[in-house]
C-alpha cells in the first residue's frame, strides 16, 4: 500500500494506523511541515508490535537554504535526498538502509547533492526522457502542460509578493519554482530560484538582482519545456 497525503498531520495518523517500511516526505508542506511530522512520528511507541517499529523516514527537499538537511536529521530522518528525486539515488539509499542497523540507532544518511555546473543548462532533456521510460507519452505531455501552468502561476505569485514587499511569500514561491523546475529539467531556472530563496532566507547577496535573474530565466525555461507538451 502506497498512500499519498497532503501534509504532516495525515502522515502521522497513517503511521499510527498502519505499519509501513518507508516514508518519503517533503520538508516544506502546509499545516504541518516535514520536520514536525518526523518528530511526531518518531515520538510514537517503537517497541515490538508498534506500527512505527523499524520505520525508515527519508526527507526530500529542494531547499538551497543552509541547515535544511541538518534540521531533517535532528528531527529523526534516516536520510535526506535532494529534489528532484532520482530513482538511482533512491535505489542506492534503500540498499544501504536495508542492510544497516535499526532505524532507532542508525545515523541519518545525506545523499550527495546532484553535481551543479557553474552555469547550468537551460534545459536537461533527461528529466523528461526518464518520465517517458515509465509513463505513456500522452501522460507525460499532460503533466508538462499542467507544469507550464503551475510555473506561470508560481511566478505570478512571486511577482505579486515581491511588489508588495512580502519577502517571506516570495521566498516560498522561489522554493516552489525550484522544486518543480528541477523535476522537469529546467536547470537554469531551478538554480536562479534556489539562489533567490537562499538570499531571502540568509540576507546575503543581492535579492533584487537575483529576482531579476529569476524573471529572465522563466521565458527560456517555459519555451524549452513547451516543446514536450505535445508529446515530444
Amino acid at each position: 500500500m502506497f498512500p499519498v497525503v497532503a501534509n504532516g498531520r495525515p502522515a502521522r495518523a497513517a503511521a499510527e494506523r498502519e505499519r509501513y517500511d518507508l516514508v518519503l516526505r517533503a520538508v516544506q508542506m502546509p499545516d504541518m511541515d516535514g520536520v514536525g511530522a518526523t518528530r511526531r512520528i518518531r515520538a510514537l511507541p517503537r517497541g515490538a508490535g508498534s506500527m512505527a517499529s523499524g520505520l525508515r523516514i527519508v526527507a526530500l527537499t529542494a531547499s538551497a537554504v543552509p541547515g535544511a538537511a541538518e534540521r531533517c536529521r535532528a528531527a529523526g530522518a534516516d536520510a535526506v535526498l535532494e529534489k528532484p528525486l532520482r530513482l538511482s539515488a533512491l535505489d542506492t539509499l534503500l540498499d544501504r538502509l536495508s542492510t544497516g542497523p535499526d532505524a532507532a540507532s542508525a545515523p541519518a544518511v545525506v545523499a550527495p547533492p546532484l553535481d551543479r555546473e557553474p552555469v547550468p543548462p537551460v534545459f536537461d532533456e533527461d528529466a523528461i526522457r526518464q518520465m517517458r521510460e515509465h509513463l505513456p507519452a500522452e501522460r507525460v505531455a499532460t503533466l508538462v502542460t499542467n507544469t507550464l501552468v503551475t510555473l506561470r502561476g508560481y511566478h505570478a505569485a512571486l511577482e505579486q509578493a515581491w511588489n508588495a514587499g512580502d519577502r517571506a511569500t516570495a521566498g516560498a514561491m522561489a522554493h516552489k519554482i525550484a522544486g518543480v523546475a528541477g523535476i522537469y529539467g529546467c536547470m537554469a531556472l531551478r538554480s536562479a530560484a534556489q539562489a533567490l530563496e537562499q538570499a531571502l532566507d540568509t540576507g546575503e547577496g543581492d535579492p533584487d538582482a537575483l529576482c531579476r535573474a529569476l524573471d529572465a530565466a522563466i521565458p527560456p525555461a517555459l519555451a524549452a519545456l513547451d516543446r514536450w507538451s505535445d508529446g515530444g
